[in-house]
């Protein structure tokens, strides 16, 4: 410190001072502040990178895992839909051997018949060639003239009475079948060649109690006929062509019938119907087609 006289006064000089910081100092704390901002920014994004990827792995994952599951559900879909082909090919299968086991026993049942029936005529013929001249009547009253009883209205309708008692089938109580049950008498009497004379005598007995009262009302000598006795029956059911077109266009497969026996039915009763229309040839089926749909469009006007 100095001493400065001047007067009377004194004056004291201090020295000045000055700090001196030295630049490494600073620029040390400068670089310091900015690699921490530089480090928390690096941190910042590394963290947002990783966030990032976390979130495609886990898009990832899911889409993995969706892909298996929509592959699942397919190989499911696959699985039930082999399974369904699998359980209609076996109820295919079982239907076939059905039919052809109904088939054969149908077949055998008829074959059975017949060849009973040949034995029984077989029988009958011996029989009569048995009967000598002059002992009158024979085996259930033949004579020797006719030992077949063919001059005999009664001794025919016995004989082939007896002999299809158990071949005809009975008349069915639902009258959509009527055609078919006729169409198989028919059938049957053509293959044991029962005379005209006798077809309607042996019919009767197989008809049903409501048809039995109504073919009363016949006279005798239309119901002896069996043509006359067959048409009276329809015309009495109502079995009309309309009737029969009408029963094929709204027929509906029944619970316990299969397909093959619905198709069958839908084929009896188309057969009736174009039958009744008198159809013989593709000519007069066109015909019957563009008359019902002329028909058809005049009544939705």
């Amino acid at each position: 410190m100095c001493t400065v006289r001047s007067g009377r006064r004194h004056r004291f000089l201090f020295p000045r001072v000055i700090l001196v910081v030295p630049l490494r100092m600073v620029g040390a704390r400068l670089s310091v502040s900015e690699n921490l901002e530089l480090e928390e920014k690096r941190a910042e994004r590394e963290g947002r990178k990783a966030a990032r990827e976390a979130e495609k792995r886990k898009a990832a994952r899911e889409s993995q895992k969706l892909a298996l599951e929509a592959e699942q559900r397919r190989l499911e879909v696959e699985e039930r839909r082999e399974q369904r082909a699998m359980e209609a090919e076996e109820r295919r299968r079982e239907l076939e051997v059905t039919v052809a086991r109904e088939q054969a026993e149908r077949d055998a049942r008829l074959k059975a018949e017949q060849l009973k029936l040949e034995h029984e005529i077989r029988l009958i013929e011996l029989k009569a060639r048995q009967v000598k001249p002059g002992d009158g009547e024979g085996v259930d009253g033949q004579t020797p003239s006719d030992p077949s009883g063919a001059g005999n209205l009664a001794l025919q309708t016995k004989r082939f009475g007896e002999m299809m008692r158990h071949v005809l089938p009975k008349m069915p109580q639902e009258s959509a079948e009527l055609p078919q049950f006729f169409e198989t008498i028919e059938k049957l009497y053509a293959m044991y060649e029962v005379p005209a004379e006798v077809q309607a005598k042996i019919l009767i007995p197989l008809l049903t109690a409501q048809a039995k009262s109504l073919v009363n009302q016949m006279t005798i000598d239309d119901m002896s006929r069996y043509d006359e006795l067959k048409e009276f029956l329809l015309t009495e059911y109502k079995l009309t062509p309309r009737e029969y077109k009408i029963r094929f266009e709204t027929a509906v497969k029944s619970a316990g019938e299969t397909y093959t026996l619905f198709a069958a039915r839908l084929r009896n009763l188309l057969s009736y119907y174009l039958k009744s229309r008198l159809v013989e040839d593709y000519e007069t089926l066109l015909e019957l087609l563009i008359s019902d749909r002329l028909k058809g469009s005049l009544r939705g006007c």
